[in-house]
């Protein structure tokens, strides 16, 4: 007699398990590109207010060239806030692809850093009018701090929940992110003297992103190990 091998049981448990694989990659698919276009709204809306006075009518009308200077502050805030949302883009991209699966928490940290990314073109126009008052110098930087931070909590979160690969070093994930919000708030701390001073600071973070992270392959590890 000829033994019969049941296989229908085994075809049905792998076509549920493809199912689900798929099911769940188009979930992550959906979190990071909606994450993505928040990012992408938030940066273009910062462009919006990179705009010239309104010139007056008929004889009155002022010429292009004497108004130009008006529009340094707010392309200075646009480029600074640019800078820095390109940045901490960056930053979470590079924890997605480090991510492997999602929990309900790790959704709601998300939305927790979109809420502080959609935020950042209003104390980017506040900094674009008071950029030369301790007030206005510290509702920027403080947004910027809370932003990056949000986004410091997310990679520790999903270190710690154990939803990383297994084998992936963070350490130059947390190095990266945690640079950006600790120049902000120690500018916060200088803007009380010299809200001057405290702007400059600002650019040290450009420095980071492009020459500093070019310079060590965006590996800040390294930094560690050669001081060691």
């Amino acid at each position: 007699m000829t033994p019969v091998t049941a296989t229908g049981g085994d075809d049905v448990t792998d076509r549920s398990a493809t199912e689900s694989a798929e099911a769940t990659k188009r979930a992550f698919d959906r979190f990071v590109n909606f994450s993505d276009g928040v990012f992408a709204i938030a940066i273009t809306l910062l462009a919006l207010d990179v705009r010239l006075p309104d010139p007056g009518l008929g004889a009155d009308a002022l010429p292009l060239a004497p108004q130009l200077p008006a529009l340094l502050p707010n392309l200075f805030a646009f480029m600074l806030s640019f800078v820095v949302i390109g940045g901490y883009w960056v930053a979470h991209r590079s924890l997605l692809r480090k991510v492997e699966r999602l929990d309900g928490s790790i959704v709601w940290l998300n939305l927790l850093v979109l809420f502080f990314v959609v935020l950042l073109p209003i104390p980017t126009q506040i900094v674009a009018e008071y950029g030369d008052t301790t007030l206005g110098v510290e509702i920027y930087a403080g947004a910027m701090t809370l932003t990056g931070l949000s986004i410091l909590g997310l990679i520790v979160y999903a270190k710690r929940a154990g939803l990383t690969q297994p084998d992936v070093d963070m350490r130059t994930s947390l190095i990266k992110a945690g640079l950006t919000p600790a120049v902000f708030a120690a500018s916060m701390v200088v803007a009380v003297w010299s809200p001057a001073i405290a702007t400059s600071l600002w650019w040290l973070v450009a420095v980071v992103h492009f020459v500093i992270d070019p310079a060590i392959g965006g590996d800040w590890s390294k930094l560690q190990r050669r001081r060691a």
